[in-house]
């Protein structure tokens, strides 16, 4: 059976508006009614004002992202009033951002039978029901609090979505349709109004929404992508592959886009460009297979290095730094982190941060790597001394290293340090041997074969 929400996974992404998260406190009421306590029960305002405190307490809790504790202050909230719709409605809204799914439809229905009049908590309810793909029932919430308040936006917007998801194309753009109609300017309808039309092959029309939706919003990715899709099919692949360009320039690791921009250029015969796209989905595909390394070993300092060290290759300066850093605060001891970045600061000719991050590394953990980088960090300085005595340490005998030989023999050749410099060059000549790959002579078969034969005495 094909699941209810493949178009939220497809190339034509739609939009569902809504958050499972708090809602404004005012809108909800407690104890099933909104009447004022008489003014001769101190005890019954006592009581509320202790809930109003706790329910505070909770906004706070969540503001702060301190799960457990708002969740044990709306316990402590239902406790107080067990007919505080309010409270049920934001635990209930808390334990499905939990995937707590029958706990939250528990809390979410409790909500509606004290406050069967509340067409948000109706319309709350239908999300969540229609992110647990029961698409019927969330259509029937929705249903309910349109009735409630015709006006109701985006609740017509989510049922349309739910209808979408049953392919009951008319009854969608209805919804899409009517929920324009109260608010015109409602970008997330007009979006799903285009795709509805995308998918009943009016590419002309669905283009005509995304026009206005970022007219309203212009860098809204949504419209882009889908407008970029309208195009394509109509075979307008210059039009495609800049709303393309456009969404990446907006989500750049979205491999979605380089895929879909990359058909474009393989259309428009442009190979290299195409190429190009696909190596960045490759190097995308690496980069989730580290993050989720990451994630899997979130104290170990050499992912996040290796994280550090593929963001950079693919010109990800700024983020690979911050994944250093990490790597830094993980595991401080964990010494290839900072000669991982003197590299970066040395191809950027920060030299003396090169020197100060190889210096770090050394202390904890004296390695080629250290000693190699800073030695190069020093030879660009033109502190020939420190780079040779580093090379040394490293043990590093390569072109660079008899390039260090070389300009300090010139210097000591300019201080009059003859004998010293001397031996400076025919170290560089021995380095410059010992690295020289060895040449294969090729002789033409004719002689060869003349050699051979006088050799065996064979007569010409």
């Amino acid at each position: 059976m094909r699941n209810p929400f493949w178009f939220l996974r497809g190339p034509s992404r739609l939009v569902i508006v809504f958050s499972l998260g708090l809602c404004s406190l005012s809108l909800i009421g407690c104890g099933g009614s909104s009447k004022t306590p008489p003014a001769d029960k101190p005890s019954a305002a006592t009581a509320s004002s202790d809930l109003k405190s706790l329910l505070e307490k909770a906004t706070v809790a969540l503001q702060q992202k301190q799960w457990k504790s708002a969740l044990g202050t709306l316990t402590e909230a239902i406790k107080l009033d067990p007919k505080c719709s309010e409270a049920y409605f934001q635990r209930a809204s808390l334990l499905a951002d939990a995937g707590q799914a029958q706990a939250a439809l528990i809390d979410f229905t409790r909500a509606i039978e004290l406050s069967p009049k509340d067409a948000k908590i109706r319309h709350t309810r239908g999300f969540f029901l229609m992110t647990q793909q029961q698409i019927d029932l969330a259509i029937a919430d929705f249903s309910a609090a349109i009735e409630i308040n015709p006006k109701h936006t985006q609740a017509l917007n989510n049922r349309g979505l739910a209808w979408l998801s049953k392919s009951e194309l008319a009854k969608a753009r209805a919804d899409f349709d009517q929920a324009l109609q109260i608010e015109p300017k409602y970008v997330e309808s007009l979006i799903n109004r285009g795709f509805v039309a995308y998918q009943s092959q009016k590419h002309k029309q669905a283009i005509a929404d995304y026009d206005q939706a970022l007219k309203l919003q212009p860098e809204n990715v949504n419209a882009l992508n889908n407008r970029g899709l309208a195009h394509f099919e109509l075979k307008d692949y210059e039009q495609a592959l800049a709303d393309f360009s456009k969404a990446i320039s907006r989500e750049r690791y979205n491999a979605k886009f380089y895929l879909q921009r990359r058909a474009c250029n393989l259309q428009l015969g442009r190979d290299d460009d195409a190429q190009a796209d696909a190596d960045k989905v490759a190097w995308l595909g690496k980069l989730n297979d580290l993050n989720r390394h990451v994630a899997q070993e979130p104290k170990d300092a050499g992912s996040y290095v290796q994280l550090a060290q593929h963001l950079i290759a693919g010109g990800e300066s700024k983020v690979g730094l911050a994944s250093y850093e990490t790597a830094m605060q993980v595991q401080p001891k964990y010494g290839r982190s900072y000669s991982s970045r003197a590299a970066f600061w040395l191809s950027n000719g920060e030299f003396d941060k090169a020197i100060a991050d190889c210096n770090r590394a050394i202390q904890i953990d004296p390695h080629f790597e250290a000693y190699s980088i800073r030695g190069d960090a020093h030879l660009q300085q033109r502190e020939f001394d420190l780079a040779i005595a580093d090379y040394r340490k490293a043990k590093r005998v390569d072109a660079q290293v008899a390039k260090a030989y070389l300009f300090r023999a010139k210097k000591l050749a300019a201080e009059g340090k003859t004998e010293e410099a001397k031996r400076d060059r025919e170290r560089a000549a021995d380095i410059e041997r010992e690295t020289q790959p060895a040449l294969l002579m090729v002789t033409p078969r004719g002689v060869i074969q003349e050699e051979e034969e006088e050799l065996l005495g064979i007569p010409k």
